[in-house]
């Protein structure tokens, strides 16, 4: 079971408006590409846009959270239970956790892509496919969907809002709320069911560890599995999600 977290409603309403800012400068930024002046193609671009997007808001989080850790006196162990002697079982259950889902998650996609026409993919997902990527760009995209992405929305999501929420005096609905908005916050109807659900995993082998590392790790090969989809041709591919 996770330990009783320090920190006060005020400051995590500061992280999260911190956050919301952070997301609103990287789509500003994000406008700097659309320029004609850039010599590139539109499927780049827009692949660009996301890219550098996904850099600036995933690294101004993991600052808002340092700047919160600091304010609340606590190092990123302590908050997130990240000691060394946590680490072996953590990860070992996070693969363990990994390996259960990600069959399930597949399944679903392939289920959604009889029944429906044509599924709704990510914009991230569209832009990977339109897009011819060189062998430095595919590893790049990967770096930032198997190592920023995992490691941020962890620290946000199973790190800070589920134990707000549960030391706030509402247990169950922490499980339920934090899901629901990882679920929702990537904007896509296919995926938002196996999303909420893998939410729901991430946050028991959270308790179940005291340990970030679980879900970091289980987040990660999840990312992994459905970046690997789509490097390679698939049916699964046009509504596999990321994150």
């Amino acid at each position: 079971m996770i330990a009783e977290k320090p920190w006060r409603i005020e400051t995590v309403a500061r992280l999260f408006l911190g956050i919301m800012a952070a997301l609103w400068l990287a789509q500003f930024f994000g406008l700097a590409l659309d320029s004609e002046k850039i010599p590139m193609s539109a499927e780049h671009r827009d692949l660009a846009k996301m890219a550098l997007g996904s850099i600036f808001l995933d690294g101004a989080v993991l600052a808002c959270v340092g700047l919160f850790l600091r304010e609340n006196c606590l190092s990123w162990s302590e908050a997130f239970g990240l000691e060394k002697a946590r680490q072996p079982q953590a990860v070992a259950l996070g693969v363990l956790a990994a390996l259960l889902f990600v069959p399930l998650e597949l399944a679903w996609m392939a289920s959604a892509q009889l029944v429906l026409e044509h599924p709704v993919a990510q914009p991230l997902v569209e832009a990977l496919q339109k897009t011819d990527l060189r062998l430095g760009e595919k590893a790049m995209m990967g770096a930032l969907a198997v190592f920023l992405a995992p490691l941020a929305e962890e620290m946000v999501f199973r790190g800070i809002l589920y134990p707000t929420i549960k030391q706030a005096g509402f247990p169950r609905t922490a499980w339920w709320v934090t899901s629901l908005i990882f679920g929702a916050i990537h904007l896509n109807l296919v995926s938002f069911v196996p999303l909420t659900v893998f939410s729901l995993l991430l946050i028991w082998i959270y308790e179940k560890t005291g340990s970030l590392w679980a879900s970091i790790t289980a987040h990660s090969l999840f990312n992994f599995t459905s970046f690997a989809v789509l490097m390679f041709p698939s049916s699964l591919a046009p509504a596999t999600p990321l994150r």
